[in-house]
């Protein structure tokens, strides 16, 4: 009886999980059309297929719903992303790989691009960080002296506003390929690097890009996109 039970709780589980991500999945292709201001809650049940009621049931507003979507693409990107920079020991290079990975997964994937560059930023959430591998290796740059002696805020806005241009100018039209070290070298340079030391770490050889987990948001894409 209770192998019953419990096989019942994780199915109801795994449904509420399942049409929690087609609500958010809707949020961010929606996203992709229109402002995340514009979209109402009439948009996302008609693009799920769903209930108002249905809605109700997960979120009690569009901007909790968008609020739950950039938390759970930042966790499931960063998460991504470190797992193919986790081993770089360098600090200057992990930042300046995990900088152009997350340009490229976004300008590949417009559907991730197109949401994540409407976020605010800085966030007025401590449950989004889209740019948490980023910041940390600014803030341990800086520590090591690796990096001109800032506020590691400072140092991280730098990157990441330089970061959210360069993808919206790429969602916008095709750029060529060095135009990822146009962006990031005066950055490097803001951070205190010399040019030559910049010029050898926008030359570094770049990992392929993480593959599409099968779960999660980033797994709904991944089956989307196939």
């Amino acid at each position: 009886m209770l192998k019953v039970q419990d096989h019942r709780i994780r199915v109801a589980a795994s449904r509420r999980e399942e049409m929690q991500n087609a609500l958010l999945f809707s949020a961010l292709a929606l996203a992709s059309d229109k402002s995340i201001h514009e979209i109402d809650v009439e948009d996302i049940i008609n693009h799920a297929e769903v209930s108002r009621g249905s809605f109700y049931k997960y979120f009690p507003s569009v901007q909790a719903a968008v609020l739950a979507l950039a938390s759970q693409l930042s966790d499931e990107l960063n998460t991504e992303i470190e797992a193919v920079t986790d081993q770089i020991p360098d600090t200057a290079t992990r930042l300046i790989i995990t900088a152009k990975l997350t340009m490229r997964l976004l300008v590949k994937i417009p559907l991730l691009g197109n949401f994540l560059i409407q976020l605010p930023w800085p966030s007025h959430s401590p449950e989004v960080n889209v740019f948490k591998n980023i910041g940390s290796d600014v803030e341990l740059g800086i520590k090591e002296g690796a990096f001109t002696k800032m506020p590691a805020s400072i140092g991280c806005n730098l990157l990441v506003g330089s970061l959210i241009g360069g993808v919206h100018a790429m969602l916008g039209k095709p750029a060529s390929a060095a135009y990822e070290n146009k962006v990031l070298y005066p950055v490097l340079i803001g951070l205190g690097l010399n040019p030559n030391t910049t010029d050898d770490l926008l030359k570094a050889q770049m990992p392929a890009l993480p593959k599409l987990p099968a779960t999660g948001l980033l797994g709904k894409i991944a089956t989307t996109r196939s």
